[in-house]
């Protein structure tokens, strides 16, 4: 075995122990970006676990909101809306994702997101961090 087959060997422990802090610098990045931004912080607490918001990402419990604002209600292809939703006639706005934050099932009786948020200044901040999420052209 030569010197360059040694330096390359890695035991399985310091594989994991490098993959753990590449995965810690990850998680760290995200959070001090959510720290720096209050209205992404609010959205990542309010709607992060149900929603995802980056390309390609897959549909959670609810849509991928990447381009949400703006956007006809109930017409992302890759979700599987309620019959409610699917007859919505509006496109996502202040007032219309305000009323939705606040509570969904009493704006749309039928659909399913179980989430309500009765603070207007945390359903602005979401609101406002939805505003800045564009989907690619």
């Amino acid at each position: 075995m030569g010197m360059g087959d040694k330096a390359m060997r890695f035991s399985s422990g310091s594989m994991m122990r490098a993959m753990s802090m590449i995965a810690g610098l990850a998680a760290c990045t995200a959070a001090a970006r959510a720290q720096d931004d209050p209205n992404r912080a609010q959205f990542l607490k309010s709607c992060g676990t149900c929603h995802a918001i980056e390309a390609g990402d897959a549909p959670r419990q609810g849509p991928n909101l990447l381009g949400v604002f703006g956007r006809k209600a109930g017409a992302l292809e890759s979700f599987q809306y309620s019959d409610a939703l699917k007859s919505a006639d509006w496109v996502w706005d202040e007032a219309h994702l305000d009323k939705w934050i606040e509570n969904a099932q009493a704006m749309r009786p039928g659909v399913v997101m179980p989430y309500h948020q009765a603070d207007p200044a945390k359903r602005a901040k979401v609101i406002e961090f939805l505003k800045t999420l564009k989907a690619p052209s």
